[in-house]
């Protein structure tokens, strides 16, 4: 699973320290003194090291890397593959300790402008030609985004859709009495479907399930389907599109909360919820073990491989009683795969990303149902899944793309890097309701709301007392609308 939060997270000590372990890395070009990194020695093969969380793309993968290692026979690829919770302490750590590997993606707590800063990674201009650039569908490459300065710094994974989508067992649906072709809209028949086929399963099947040890997939939960609410909340920013500040505390967020809790108190969790990752709830879905699960569509291709017989459907997340007042935030296309700025190996690091971005490969995880491609015209010719076709259409159905601040000023990239995470965050209070620890969490909403308007307005006027031309205002989009994709004119539109 490779989807994640782009903005927000590291603290500033955290940072600091990164930043001062790592600013004498390298030369000017990105190369370590004295070393050219692109020939192997005595006919040693030479070590690339690639490390990710791409979990659901891993029997993939091992094909590509072994078809990889045959045309490049002086080129053997280390692989390590990590859980995104797992692999943004090992990257910090390994970064900090001079031991990073030749290519990997931005951690889902990080953006592009602090990891450039903190010298993690160097452009690829240099190395990957026009050929390469002119593969990918417009809106891949943007400034503040994957692009800093002019120049490129990141590959984005795939197209970007939300993650929040939630896939139903329709063998279960019809154990329980319910229509699998009419599943679930609104809160009050979502948490009732999931009690029937919870008393249906007597045990052995319950409502939902969850990968409830990924503070990530909480947090995305909370605030995807509390926009649909009219939150306004987004993974581009710590503040609201609606309300113009931090209301983790509005009654979109508590009614989505309210759910969840009830959904706990009603008994329709799977008893493993909380103590197992999101590949290990996927998998118990895939055996049939639960109704509902939220899921990305990564994991389509991961259930017709390993679960050939499951009978699934996907459907969009459900909406207030009261009735829908927003749209699921689609983000923009945003920075993934880069290559270390120490990098010994850079020539051979950029043939690793020719091979990975070629249309064959990206076809394959198209065709396998795992991801939808950023290259050009691989989506129309690969796709043969009924629930990825379905997947995709619910998607763009139920989203919109939302404004991004670092699109729009690249210059609160000052902020983000001083800006201190608030905890417990959204996800850390959701999965504290679900796994029974916390039972009002109106408080605890209400802290983390006034603290990240604090915490904001403390990296703003950091940011400005080291020169950066910004203010609040650039967080700000009084022509944004919750039911229309928000195009670059839009930005241009802006004062």
């Amino acid at each position: 699973m490779i989807k994640k939060w782009r903005t927000f997270g590291l603290t500033c000590l955290t940072v600091l320290s990164i930043l001062a372990t790592t600013a004498c890395s390298g030369s000017s070009d990105g190369k370590p003194e004295g070393e050219s990194g692109s020939e192997a020695k005595n006919g040693d093969k030479v070590v690339l090291r690639v490390m990710d969380w791409a979990d659901s793309e891993k029997p993939y993968r091992e094909k590509f890397i072994q078809d990889f290692e045959t045309k490049y026979p002086n080129i053997k690829i280390e692989y390590t593959l990590l859980t995104v919770d797992q692999f943004q302490n090992t990257i910090t750590t390994a970064i900090k300790s001079g031991d990073a590997p030749d290519l990997f993606p931005i951690p889902s707590n990080m953006s592009l402008s602090m990891a450039v800063k903190g010298d993690w990674y160097q452009p690829l201009d240099s190395y990957l030609d026009d050929e390469f650039k002119n593969r990918f569908v417009d809106g891949v490459f943007v400034e503040g985004s994957t692009m800093l300065d002019g120049k490129i710094y990141s590959i984005p994974a795939m197209a970007a859709v939300p993650s929040t989508l939630i896939y139903y067992n329709k063998q279960l649906f019809k154990d329980a009495g319910l229509d699998p072709e009419n599943p679930p809209t609104t809160y009050s028949e979502f948490r009732e479907a999931a009690k029937k086929i919870t008393e249906a399963g007597n045990g052995k099947a319950y409502g939902i399930i969850e990968g409830g040890k990924q503070i990530g997939r909480w947090k995305l939960a909370a605030m995807d389907w509390s926009a649909l609410g009219g939150s306004g909340l987004n993974q581009h920013s710590p503040i609201s599109l609606v309300t113009n500040d931090a209301n983790y505390d509005s009654k979109p967020v508590i009614d989505v909360i309210n759910l969840f809790k009830g959904l706990k108190d009603d008994g329709s969790y799977h008893p493993k919820t909380m103590s197992i990752s999101a590949p290990e709830a996927r998998a118990l879905f895939g055996e049939g073990q639960a109704g509902f699960i939220l899921q990305g569509e990564w994991s389509i291709g991961v259930w017709k491989r390993d679960n050939p017989n499951l009978d699934f459907g996907v459907m969009a997340p459900p909406i207030p009683d009261d009735g829908q007042k927003g749209y699921l935030p689609r983000s923009n296309v945003g920075p993934w795969i880069g290559m270390s700025k120490t990098t010994k190996h850079p020539e051979e690091a950029a043939l690793y990303l020719k091979e990975y971005f070629s249309k064959d490969y990206q076809s394959v995880l198209v065709k396998a149902g795992d991801r939808f491609s950023i290259l050009k015209e691989v989506n129309e010719t690969a796709s043969d899944i009924p629930q990825f076709k379905q997947y995709y259409e619910i998607a763009q159905a139920t989203s919109r793309l939302v404004p991004s601040p670092l699109i729009r000023n690249s210059g609160l990239s000052a902020v983000y890097a001083n800006y201190k995470d608030v905890q417990p965050g959204i996800g850390d209070i959701l999965q504290g309701v679900v796994a029974g620890a916390l039972n009002d969490p109106e408080a605890p909403l209400k802290q983390l709301s006034d603290g990240i308007d604090k915490a904001l307005e403390a990296a703003i006027t950091q940011a400005k007392s080291e020169g950066a031309d910004i203010d609040k205002n650039h967080f700000i989009f009084p022509n944004w609308s919750s039911d229309k994709d928000y195009k670059a004119e839009d930005y241009k539109a802006l004062p």
